[in-house]
């Protein structure tokens, strides 16, 4: 959308499902895509991201004043739902692109918005995050105008694809924990396989960072809450509006691989139906669900004067959307894998990867403290916390 006058509500509705349209074009080269026979991802989503890149999708949310399409968060957590359906997999590195890039907008001041939002535009940068809430925090030494960033971390194994990558660590000097980009390329990052293990997850890579050099302008934000703002911390809800996202994709998708039944698979029997009619309702409920989040969401971005109250309100109904979707991504999968047993093995391999993926996509979430805090709010009015990530 270019930079200008105001669209109208009509051109605004065009051009959302315009760009909706592009991530079921992708969506199609990707649905029944063969992978992950052993229930892990062994190699990073190299050609998952040069898809998302020819079709203009990782410039979706950036400002048209920096070369985006400049849509919202409406559209973009509905591509990331839409992939999601087809393959967890590029629907996560999505949605890990768009949080990871919303934090120059969000949080990043004009400098480092125009140092790096114009280049990724232009470059069509990936974009990843080193983000692990409760993690001890990797390190950051003062050099001269900038840092020096030490550590190792297991992260997403899309940040071995990722152009930029941002990662949260601390000021040694002052202990103040900062967000700061770091360029695949730098002097001093390396990547090693993470160890096999039983568990499939999507943090698949250590990432190790060797006196890495920051320069001051790479430095996003700060993410001391007490320096926060409201706007800034929008952020920390985008992710969990992802992660919703993310979750009834997978659920949505694994309806739909059902639906048309696999090689040779028989319909479902009696007890079969009624689970299905039961999962699709609260698939339904969810999805409006998704849908009030998004718009909400997207109107709380456009908002320079959003206060904490009303950010207070906003996260605990977005913190909503990750607790049900997580739920239903975990019982919808399972429960529909269980019906696959008298498909063909072929056809059952293809459907695992839903039932993995929410298994995948989900133990990392921190479900119990995100109902904790919606409960509180609920009774007490508490405010959610200010710039938690996860």
């Amino acid at each position: 959308m270019k930079a200008g006058r105001a669209p109208t509500p009509e051109q605004r509705e065009t051009e959302h499902r315009r760009w909706v349209t592009r991530a079921e074009r992708v969506a199609e080269l990707v649905d029944g895509h063969t992978r992950r026979t052993d229930g892990r991802d062994p190699a990073p989503p190299v050609a998952e991201a040069e898809l998302l890149r020819q079709h203009g999708l990782l410039t979706l949310l950036t400002p048209a004043a920096h070369g985006g399409a400049g849509l919202t968060w409406r559209t973009a957590l509905a591509a990331v739902r839409v992939l999601a359906r087809a393959d967890g997999r590029i629907g996560y590195l999505l949605g890990d692109h768009y949080v990871s890039n919303a934090s120059i907008w969000l949080a990043g001041g004009p400098r480092v918005q125009s140092l790096l939002g114009r280049p990724s535009a232009e470059r069509q940068w990936l974009w990843s995050d080193v983000v692990v809430p409760g993690a001890a925090p990797l390190d950051l030494t003062a050099d001269g105008d900038g840092y020096r960033l030490s550590g190792t971390r297991l992260a997403p194994i899309g940040v071995a694809t990722a152009d930029m990558t941002v990662v949260a660590a601390a000021d040694t000097g002052s202990a103040e924990p900062l967000l700061v980009g770091v360029p695949r390329e730098s002097k001093g990052v390396t990547f090693t396989p993470e160890p096999e293990s039983g568990v499939p997850r999507p943090d698949g890579i250590n990432v190790r960072y060797d006196r890495v050099w920051i320069p001051s302008e790479h430095v996003v934000c700060s993410l001391d809450p007490d320096t926060a703002t409201p706007r800034a911390s929008l952020l920390g809800l985008a992710v969990q509006a992802v992660s919703g996202h993310l979750c009834l994709g997978i659920a949505e998708g694994a309806m739909r691989y059902c639906r048309g039944g696999g090689p040779g698979a028989t319909p479902p029997g009696a007890r079969a139906l009624a689970g299905y009619g039961t999962w699709l309702a609260a698939l339904d409920a969810a999805g409006e669900l998704a849908n009030r989040v998004a718009e909400r969401l997207s109107d709380a971005a456009a908002r320079p004067t959003l206060t904490w109250p009303e950010r207070a309100e906003l996260a605990a109904r977005v913190s909503r959307l990750p607790i049900l979707a997580a739920d239903l991504a975990t019982e919808v999968t399972f429960g529909l894998y269980e019906t696959t047993s008298d498909w063909p093995a072929s056809a059952q391999q293809g459907f695992d990867r839903f039932w993995r993926d929410a298994r995948a996509y989900t133990a990392g979430m921190p479900l119990d403290k995100r109902r904790r805090e919606v409960a509180q709010h609920f009774f007490t009015g508490a405010e959610p916390a200010r710039t938690d990530l996860a």
